[in-house]
């Protein structure tokens, strides 16, 4: 008799301070049926390499110049929680099972809609690629998963229920929106699309979990590597600012909108790495939302 216990983290707490990832999901079996190895458990990470992040120091005009941006800007940032009934195919033995998840979105338009990583609602890709590594060869491993009862959580622990319009597997990509338009309005992010260059200064909203009151968080970081192939993607050098950065805003230090901070694959049998996302390919993409 087959059974899975999916503890969650809360995804607010960190794994490696110096990481823009987290520990998704670890997977204990009482029997070792699952894992190539027996009596181990398997563990979902969710992380780009972790590494002592090197941040030139900002002057006190760069500094206060982000602090006006996070001061206007940060209720932008919400979390996002939902149910995932996650279907979970290993070896040919299945087991259905209901997960809570919790991730940072960006509030990108006046309507409220809002982009996360696709990967908090659906981590299909994700764990399955890191289940497969952990397996032999020749074990099939499948993963599906659907959320519901989404909920956006705004600065102070204001809720408001959302629905999922669209969804973008490539890109990694989730939009959701109010189910009812919002009132009071919600603060979006409206500043211009910014590129950056290796070594530019950056800095990253964030909103923490309930467990810190919904609180801002927020970093300076350098742009430690532009990958241009097959898509434009940043990689971004930053001190640890509390748990996964996944959905959360990245701006330069003029103010300008950078992107958004999603995975993207290095493979199906290796883990997934973070990046940001440009602002104007989340922004021409979400076109198909409105």
């Amino acid at each position: 008799k087959t059974a899975y216990e999916i503890p969650k983290r809360d995804w607010s707490s960190d794994v490696c301070s110096s990481d823009l990832g987290m520990e998704m999901t670890r997977l204990r079996r009482p029997l070792a049926a699952l894992a190539a190895t027996p009596g181990q458990g398997l563990v979902v990470v969710l992380a780009g390499a972790c590494f002592a992040a090197v941040v030139y120091a900002q002057s006190p005009e760069e500094r206060r110049a982000a602090r006006d941006i996070v001061t206007r800007k940060s209720e932008a940032v919400v979390v996002v929680t939902a149910t995932l009934k996650i279907r979970a195919n290993v070896g040919g033995q299945e087991q259905v099972i209901d997960q809570q998840a919790q991730g940072n979105g960006t509030v990108i338009d006046a309507s409220g809609l809002t982009v996360l990583s696709l990967s908090t609602l659906q981590p299909d890709d994700l764990m399955t690629r890191q289940l497969s590594a952990r397996m032999r060869p020749d074990t099939r491993v499948d993963v599906r998963s659907e959320p519901s009862g989404i909920v956006m959580h705004l600065a102070g622990g204001r809720e408001v229920p959302a629905k999922l319009v669209l969804r973008d597997q490539d890109l990694d990509l989730a939009f959701i929106k109010p189910s009812e338009p919002p009132s009071p309005a919600i603060t979006f992010v409206d500043a211009a699309p910014a590129k950056v260059s290796l070594l530019d200064l950056v800095f990253v909203i964030q909103r923490t979990s309930e467990t810190s009151g919904w609180a801002t968080a927020a970093t300076f970081g350098t742009v430690q590597l532009v990958i241009d192939k097959p898509r434009l993607y940043y990689q971004i050098a930053m001190p640890g600012s509390g748990g996964s950065a996944l959905g959360s805003p990245v701006f330069e230090a003029g103010g300008r909108f950078v992107g958004v901070i999603v995975t993207r694959s290095t493979g199906s049998r290796g883990p997934s790495l973070t990046g940001v996302l440009p602002a104007d390919e989340i922004l021409d993409v979400a076109k198909q939302a409105k």
